[in-house]
């Protein structure tokens, strides 16, 4: 194969298009599979991974290699990774502890250098990530989030579609939809006004979107009792995610500051 560089290291079992371009001194398990017009840098290690198409490995990036989780015993796990990808230097992404849930990252997501993606998480598409952020294991985020530099996320949190943290967040709770998320242990400060309509949410919708922020965060009100309240009103589908995501909360939902920080939209 042209597209391989002489100084690969390639398993003869592994499955790459012959589009693929894989850089010098890279290293390809047996079990990877590696769909058309990707391009893998140099320095690059990958095992255990199905890729799609069109993804860009910049350089030195880890892809499917064994979790740090010490229950881990040898399995043959995952990572599949869709489209449209740009993983740059030195990511790591690691395999999935759990057979029959791979470790997966969507479409169209930016991963900047020192980025950390753990074992068993599932991360959606249009996604970016900052340089040295770390998400650990089993942690799901939604479509469109945006995490800025040095973002530390806890084992089994969610994150909501369209949700923004910003620099240095600790996150050891829930985020919701749409939200702002700052802080050591993040709070929430308001709502991704700019993400939602970039998204080409509506103006109507967002308007509701507000409202249902000041509801849920910022009435007094126990989360429940606001989430039912909500519900009552037959909600817009944004808002309706809103509550299903904070009714469905494991961990529990970061608290809003006591002021908010968006814009009003009048």
């Amino acid at each position: 194969m042209t597209n391989i560089h002489p100084t690969a290291i390639i398993d003869p079992a592994a499955k790459i298009d012959p589009s693929t371009v894989v850089g010098p001194y890279t290293v390809i398990g047996a079990d990877v599979v590696i769909g058309k017009n990707n391009h893998i840098g140099p320095f690059c290690v990958i095992e255990n991974t199905t890729m799609g198409d069109g993804n860009d490995i910049i350089a030195s990036a880890f892809i499917g290699v064994k979790p740090q989780d010490l229950s881990y015993k040898d399995e043959s796990t995952r990572v599949t990774m869709g489209n449209g990808n740009k993983i740059r230097e030195c990511v790591t992404i690691h395999r999935s502890t759990d057979l029959n849930s791979p470790t997966s990252i969507g479409n169209n997501c930016l991963l900047m250098a020192n980025a950390h993606v753990a074992h068993d998480c599932h991360l959606g598409n249009n996604i970016i990530i900052a340089n040295s952020t770390g998400v650990a294991g089993h942690v799901i985020v939604e479509d469109r989030v945006v995490m800025s530099g040095m973002v530390g996320i806890h084992q089994f949190v969610r994150v909501g579609t369209m949700a923004m943290l910003s620099g240095g967040a600790m996150l050891p709770l829930d985020i919701p939809p749409f939200c702002i998320a700052q802080g050591e242990r993040a709070r929430l400060v308001g709502l991704n006004i700019v993400g939602m309509r970039r998204a080409g949410l509506s103006r109507e919708t967002i308007m509701e979107i507000k409202r249902a922020y000041k509801t849920l965060f910022r009435s007094g009100k126990r989360l429940l009792e606001a989430c039912e309240e909500l519900e009552a009103k037959k909600p817009c589908a944004e808002v309706q995610h809103m509550i299903d995501f904070c009714k469905a909360s494991k961990r529990g939902v970061a608290p809003a500051k006591r002021k908010m920080n968006e814009h009003d939209d009048e």
